[in-house]
């Protein structure tokens, strides 16, 4: 896949989903705000070559996921865990970090530069903390509205695992599943965004 065609492709499908999510009037500040840096990312990415553009990159998406985590997160904030869970919860935690310091070691010497690996492993921080917020989420409530914010956290992170290893480990073939599941994955949002969350946990899910 050709790599400018590939990345106008994605923020024309940023840009037209994002406008739907406006359209349908029915948002958060912090799911506008996470679009808007995700438009900003897909912008840089045409530059991300550069350093400094590369940088920005980084942290527009460590941001923007950040504020996708916010945006549940007054609504987990009594979720109960027993003592096995929370072992499992670290020992997972570690597994991931780990993982992280293995992809990084990975990332051929012709892409580094100062404080990426800082970035790195920053942004990979943020992506572990999505998959523990759908998660919780999917198990607090268990419904369509949690359906769509897991699916949609989820596909990012494979959105950005697949572009990882398409771009830094020169896999190509990898463009086309990060496109994909990409695209479902701010779809996701939109939708998420689209419901009233007035929903109540589910009593035998409501510890993970």
């Amino acid at each position: 896949m050709d790599q400018e065609y590939s990345r106008g492709a994605r923020l024309a499908s940023t840009s037209i989903i994002f406008f739907l999510l406006l359209w349908q009037n029915s948002y958060s500040k912090k799911m506008v705000s996470a679009f808007l840096l995700l438009l900003l990312s897909d912008i840089l990415l045409f530059y991300y070559e550069y350093p400094l553009v590369n940088m920005l990159t980084f942290l527009s998406r460590t941001v923007a996921y950040s504020l996708l985590i916010l945006a549940v997160v007054p609504e987990l904030r009594n979720l109960r865990t027993n003592l096995f869970q929370k072992l499992v919860f670290i020992f997972v935690l570690v597994l991931n970090g780990s993982m992280l310091v293995v992809l990084m070691d990975m990332v051929p010497d012709k892409f580094l530069y100062t404080g990426l690996d800082y970035l790195f492993y920053a942004y990979g921080s943020v992506m572990i903390g999505m998959v523990i917020a759908a998660v919780s989420y999917s198990n607090r409530y268990a419904n369509k509205i949690s359906f769509y914010y897991t699916g949609a956290l989820l596909c990012l992170v494979f959105a950005d695992v697949s572009s990882f290893i398409g771009y830094y480990l020169e896999f190509d073939a990898f463009y086309v599943p990060d496109r994909i599941f990409y695209l479902l994955g701010i779809a996701g949002l939109v939708r998420f965004a689209s419901f009233s969350r007035s929903h109540k946990a589910v009593p035998q899910l409501e510890s993970l």
